[in-house]
């Protein structure tokens, strides 16, 4: 009774800020919880109500221009605007060109996918490529406050140490290494695991706890992957991060059966400060260059042309697909893509909306149970990684178990699992194959060609072979057979081209765009460490574009890292 009281309490809040509703029915609503008394409700209603009046002034009173401009609200943005806010003299302003993240769909994780093809999905889709049978596979990205965050499965999965040791070499800065990548993590966590001093962090904004009141289903996967002998651990988090290996409940973002997304955790606590507006509802069209140095932004607001100045940095942490977009809308990128859509180069950047990657996430192993069940937290609460060669810098193999009939379009037609069906997935968490974001045009209200070349490097699909089979092992063993009638699908072992068809035909995209404005010491390279854009001055990234290579682990927490080393860069 007390966890649905705070979460009654906490969407009151939510929808005070928001203006969803009034004072008068904030205060009624949560007395009626019972959490506060009438003086802690009074008290409460009165801060809520100054983050209101705040953000009304502001957006009421908009300045010619801030000291910095930040655009998007996803987890890097989000992560950013929270560490940058504790310098009160910094007037920042944050465009976020979705709405609240108020929706029922975004605060209960259960049905994070129904926000997938809504008006809070900016509705991308790589088109079709000989590596996915000519499919054309949805790469879904969030136009809400939070971003990813509001519409993601909850993951904290944090990269592993080669991950980020990569990133420091290509970067030539130590400060984008593990060590220091882990000081940030603890800082930022409130881990409601197991202590653990040397891997975790306590007292941090961003909630994260272990899968809550797991099915019996996800015992016994862990059950067997150890009867086949891969590694069960205690946290997904902490020494996997060095080993590779590790299988085990996921940490999730929940708190009580609501989402905490990054927007909860960094933005809203600063929302109430005079140095911080918000403007939502608001595109951003482009960046308005002097010269080599970017001075404005030019966006619709309110149905509104709108061109806002920044005197110090713009800084861009506006997603995998729309960072790209704004830059070659601006005229930085290459000079062949944007003369094919009559931009003039303005800056030569000729890596921008190339090294793309995304994991592919494999719709294809279903197994039939005898009973349905009422899936848990996101409906995914096991996951593990894992090197079938200890050789390995990153681990080849990942699944991810599935309490839904989760399948391809393809797969899901030729198999029709039964609905009482659950998956075990196969992952491929290091791409080899490379796409490609362009300009479908020069109108700003166009989105972008997004040409993923999924599975076009040999590699992948051997890898993505690799993992099938380990997830039918897991699935298929003694431990599982009180939740197996029969294996929906592939149904047996497939081999050679039956197997690469299946492998083709099952891929979908765990929508973890990265990549297209890397970072790297190099000329080449679109960023330098300290996330400038090479060739212009006062404009920044922070967001998955800068990764040089994606991270082994769903993206977010390697967003609000980003966003993290920003601040710390900024501020230095």
């Amino acid at each position: 009774m007390a966890n649905q009281k705070d979460r009654q309490l906490e969407a009151f809040e939510h929808s005070l800020i928001t203006g969803r509703i009034g004072r008068r029915t904030f205060v009624r609503g949560a007395l009626a919880t019972g959490v506060l008394a009438i003086s802690g409700v009074q008290a409460l209603a009165d801060e809520l109500d100054a983050i209101r009046a705040n953000q009304d002034k502001r957006r009421a009173s908009l300045g010619k221009s801030y000291d910095y401009i930040v655009v998007g609200t996803g987890s890097s943005g989000c992560s950013l605007v929270g560490a940058l806010a504790k310098n009160s003299s910094a007037k920042i302003l944050v465009i976020e060109a979705g709405d609240w993240d108020t929706a029922p769909s975004v605060q209960d994780p259960r049905v994070w996918f129904t926000n997938l093809g809504t008006e809070r999905d900016w509705g991308d889709a790589a088109i079709p490529s000989a590596g996915v049978n000519s499919r054309s596979i949805p790469e879904h990205t969030g136009r809400v406050v939070g971003g990813g965050s509001s519409i993601n499965a909850t993951i904290w999965a944090r990269p592993f140490k080669a991950d980020l040791d990569h990133w420091a070499s290509e970067s030539g800065d130590d400060k984008w290494s593990y060590d220091h990548g882990l000081e940030i993590f603890k800082r930022v966590e409130n881990w409601q695991g197991t202590p653990n001093e040397k891997f975790r962090g306590k007292g941090g904004p961003v909630w994260v706890q272990p899968a809550a009141d797991p099915l019996p289903l996800a015992s016994s996967v862990l059950e067997g992957c150890r009867e086949v002998n891969l590694p069960v651990v205690d946290d997904l988090n902490g020494d996997r991060e060095i080993t590779g290996n590790g299988f085990g409940y996921m940490n999730q973002i929940i708190k009580d059966g609501r989402r905490q997304n990054m927007a909860r955790a960094f933005l809203y606590p600063v929302l109430g400060q005079e140095n911080v507006t918000l403007l939502i509802n608001t595109q951003v069209n482009r960046i308005v260059l002097d010269g080599d140095r970017a001075v404005a932004v030019e966006c619709v607001h309110q149905g509104q042309p709108l061109t806002v100045a920044a005197d110090r940095e713009i800084i861009l942490a506006a997603g995998g697909f729309n960072t790209p977009k704004l830059l070659m809308l601006s005229g930085i990128g290459d000079e062949a893509d944007l003369k094919a859509v009559d931009l003039k180069t303005l800056v030569s950047s000729p890596e921008v909306g190339k090294n793309v990657q995304d994991h592919i996430l494999h719709g294809g192993c279903l197994y039939e149970a005898p009973a349905a069940f009422e899936y848990k937290n996101s409906a995914a609460n096991i996951s593990g990684y894992y090197k079938t060669d200890s050789s390995l810098e990153l681990p080849d193999v990942s699944i991810v178990q599935i309490e839904i009939p989760y399948a391809s379009e393809v797969i899901a037609k030729q198999y029709a699992p039964p609905p009482t069906s659950w998956a075990l997935c196969a992952g491929l968490v290091t791409p080899k194959s490379r796409g490609t974001v362009k300009l479908k045009s020069s109108n700003s209200d166009d989105r972008p060609v997004v040409d993923m070349q999924f599975l076009s490097h040999p590699d992948d699909v051997k890898t993505l072979s690799n993992s099938i089979e380990i997830a039918r092992s897991i699935a298929n063993s003694s431990a599982m057979k009180p939740f197996v009638v029969r294996e929906v699908a592939p149904g047996k072992k497939l081999e050679g081209e039956a197997l690469a068809t299946f492998v083709r035909d099952g891929a979908t995209t765990y929508f973890h765009s990265s990549g297209a404005c890397r970072m790297g010491k190099d000329d080449k390279a679109v960023v330098d460490s300290q996330l400038r854009v090479n060739g212009v001055r006062n404009l920044r990234i922070a967001d998955s574009t800068i990764m040089p290579r994606i991270v082994a682990v769903p993206t977010m927490p390697a967003c609000v890292l980003i966003g993290q080393r920003m601040a710390e860069i900024l501020a230095a």
